[in-house]
């Protein structure tokens, strides 16, 4: 009987040795995506947007990852067309900012905006972001103004 538990025991075991610790690998914990290029890296990218041609608001949080300031262009991209969204995106050396252009106080400055989301909301759409340095194309998903993205809702009826 003993035996049988330590063989058991070491059996069970042995399944940890040949599986990678998932704790270490890299994910996503939000809704959004995150890209990372030579000079930043982008946070929890999501689009608002009800779709469907409708405007969206591009939420995500750029980090500068270089020692020098960093201008992020943001472009969405949808079958062969890139459309440039605006404004572009002005970070400080090793420093970060909302794409949303929240601020602490909840108001919105300057989001960044597009004026068409193609496709439909719980879809994805192509966002390529570039600086001087590096570009980059990902998928990111769309989100509809409710629940915890509600308070966008103002933003993009002033977009219209």
């Amino acid at each position: 009987m003993a035996v049988a538990t330590l063989a058991a025991t070491f059996g069970v075991g042995a399944c940890q040795v040949a599986s990678p610790i998932t704790t270490d690998l890299p994910y996503d914990p939000a809704d959004g995506v995150s890209v990372e290029t030579d000079d930043m890296e982008v946070l929890d990218m999501v689009v608002i947007s009800e779709g469907n041609g409708a405007p969206g608001v591009i939420s995500g949080y750029v980090v500068n990852t270089s020692s020098e300031p960093v201008t992020v262009s943001v472009a969405l991209e949808a079958e062969g067309d890139r459309t440039q969204l605006s404004p572009d995106i002005e970070v400080s050396p090793s420093r970060g900012m909302r794409m949303d252009g929240k601020t602490d106080d909840g108001d919105f400055v300057d989001p960044l905006m597009a004026q068409a989301v193609p496709g439909v909301t719980g879809g994805m759409v192509t966002l390529r972001l570039s600086t001087t340095q590096s570009a980059v194309s990902t998928l990111v998903p769309v989100f509809p103004p409710d629940g915890i993205y509600e308070p966008y809702a103002d933003v993009l009826g002033a977009g219209e």
